[in-house]
């Protein structure tokens, strides 16, 4: 029997009216929280129940809060995380579960693609670092290249400054096969989204 997903995310914070207002303010979303749709994550959730993955790299993990949450729920048998700890220097904490498998600087480096051989084969990559069209792309290409069974994009329906590179490179991505969750951002009262996100395999 499936979880409720829902049940077991209710604890979580993610990306509501506040944290919207401060991204406004600031510029930057600079809370400690998971900064995606809550119903988009819920529909991420039972897509990783249905492929059972079981190993899980995430690249630009911001505090940490949305990989933790998942290995909670799943208990991976690899969890991994990339990240140049770039909420550190706006004063936030980054925390991951213990035994995780951590990079800590940009994945654009020969030293990341070392470190990426050494996990092996990877399930489910979830990408949400530079938005730059040219460093999801490069993303993509590198994170190709290793094992894996899928990839998988935030805010391919990106609707805020700084996320329209996902978004371009999303709907030209022509090869493979993509799956697209999107959802209404209910917690920001609206009946549309304003994050999504793509999953590719080969």
């Amino acid at each position: 029997m499936s979880l409720d997903y829902r049940k077991a995310l209710a604890g979580e914070r993610f990306w509501d009216r506040e944290v919207e207002a401060v991204f406004r303010e600031r510029g930057e979303p600079v809370v400690d929280c998971i900064l995606q749709n809550r119903e988009e994550v819920i529909a991420l959730c039972e897509f990783i129940e249905r492929e059972r993955i079981r190993s899980y790299l995430e690249i630009g993990i911001w505090t940490g809060r949305l990989l933790s949450a998942l290995h909670r729920i799943f208990r991976f048998d690899l969890v991994a995380a990339c990240d140049h700890r770039w909420a550190e220097t706006l004063g936030l904490p980054i925390r991951v579960p213990p035994g995780t498998r951590t990079f800590w600087s940009d994945s654009d480096s020969p030293e990341y693609r070392r470190w990426r051989e050494t996990l092996g084969h990877v399930d489910l990559v979830f990408i949400d670092a530079n938005h730059a069209r040219f460093a999801v792309e490069r993303d993509f290409e590198m994170n190709r290249a290793y094992p894996h069974r899928f990839l998988a994009f935030h805010d391919i329906r990106g609707t805020r400054p700084g996320t329209g590179g996902v978004r371009r490179f999303w709907n030209a991505l022509r090869r493979g096969h993509k799956l697209e969750i999107v959802r209404p951002h209910h917690e920001l009262g609206l009946d549309h989204t304003t994050m999504g996100i793509g999953i590719w395999r080969e």
